[in-house]
């Protein structure tokens, strides 16, 4: 492809740094912009957990900063952090940043990633909540939580139980709804279920099943919550874990196929050839199951953010799952993605 080329990249997760450098491997000349709506530099996800209670410093929660994008796999590649996408224009092969500036590209990989998932019987109470879905979220909780004695979770999910278990750890008094729709793209069954809260019995958290939330009263030292089975709680927190959404509203109405997430072949290509998407703001087709699928998990991410910017380059890579095809969720195997039509009844999809 010709040295005058631009690759734009939205997202600066591990789908998307990883597609960067692939892609300045591939092409030594091609400009190549990341674009991210986070102001943090390429960072661990999965320790956030680490960093709140003090295992970890801010330092070491990075995976790169600015100063890597100017040397080795990163080469001359442009970091803009802080910018929000508007929408995309296929027709002009631009994106339009919040402030309207237009950045024209000759091929797009859509990486964004998900945003914390707010259900819809949540949204009246969505101020009251409280998440761990990105290093800002922490930032903004982080003096809070060290303060707070008395905690409620509603959800669960891998990040849910993680953070649970840390704030046992820390000698804080916990109360967690699990309710089985957390678990997006995945539902859990009753033996499941079963599995997650004997796996838990050992902490001191007070474990609500089978209910929901009814309503949620702010008062001055925090919050109630009430359930609709009766049962009322106490807390300084409350922190929804109900998985992640797929964070493709700036693409949604510009001609881009898209559900939950912005659709995408084997290939990774969407319904616009220029353009393809990876991570968990994608839904992959598996042509074995004849259905589409959102992977799940850091190693399937960097995977899928090499195949597209291969792909991109003009080669016909299918996509695979890599590594790990499970997580362990308090006992229970998760899939981490749909292309391996793996038989286990254990398991819903």
């Amino acid at each position: 492809m010709p040295s005058n080329d631009h690759y734009v990249i939205i997202g600066n997760g591990p789908a998307g740094n990883h597609a960067a450098s692939v892609l300045r491997n591939k092409d030594k000349d091609a400009k190549i912009t990341i674009i991210s709506d986070e102001c943090t530099p390429y960072y661990y996800k999965p320790k956030l957990t680490g960093f709140i209670q003090g295992k970890i410093s801010a330092r070491e929660l990075m995976v790169n900063g600015p100063d890597d994008y100017t040397n080795g796999y990163y080469k001359n590649i442009r970091i803009r952090l802080g910018q929000t996408i508007e929408r995309i224009d296929p027709d002009f092969n631009a994106v339009f940043l919040n402030h309207m500036e237009k950045i024209q590209y000759t091929g797009l990989i859509i990486a964004s990633g998900g945003q914390a998932r707010v259900l819809p019987s949540m949204i009246p109470y969505a101020e009251h909540l409280s998440f761990i879905a990105s290093y800002s979220d922490v930032m903004d909780i982080k003096d809070r939580i060290d303060k707070a004695e008395e905690f409620f979770i509603f959800g669960g999910d891998l990040v849910g139980f993680k953070f649970l278990r840390m704030l046992n750890a820390m000698g804080k008094k916990t109360s967690v709804l699990i309710y089985p729709n957390a678990f997006w793209p995945y539902n859990l069954t009753d033996d499941m279920l079963e599995k997650i809260i004997k796996s838990l019995s050992g902490l001191t958290s007070d474990i609500i099943v089978k209910d929901d939330i009814k309503k949620i009263e702010k008062n001055e030292s925090g919050f109630r919550v009430f359930t609709q089975k009766g049962v009322v709680k106490t807390t300084d927190l409350i922190f929804s874990f109900n998985g992640m959404a797929p964070n493709i509203d700036f693409a949604v109405g510009c001609g881009l196929d898209t559900d939950h997430g912005i659709l995408v072949d084997e290939y990774l290509k969407t319904n616009i050839d220029n353009i393809y998407a990876c991570g968990s703001c994608a839904q992959v087709y598996n042509p074995s199951i004849k259905s589409y699928c959102v992977s799940i998990g850091w190693p399937n991410a960097m995977v899928q953010g090499e195949v597209c910017a291969l792909n991109l380059l003009g080669e016909k890579k299918v996509v695979e799952s890599v590594g790990r095809k499970y997580f362990d969720l308090e006992g229970v195997r998760i899939k981490t993605t749909w292309w391996d039509d793996i038989n286990d009844d254990s398991l819903r999809m």
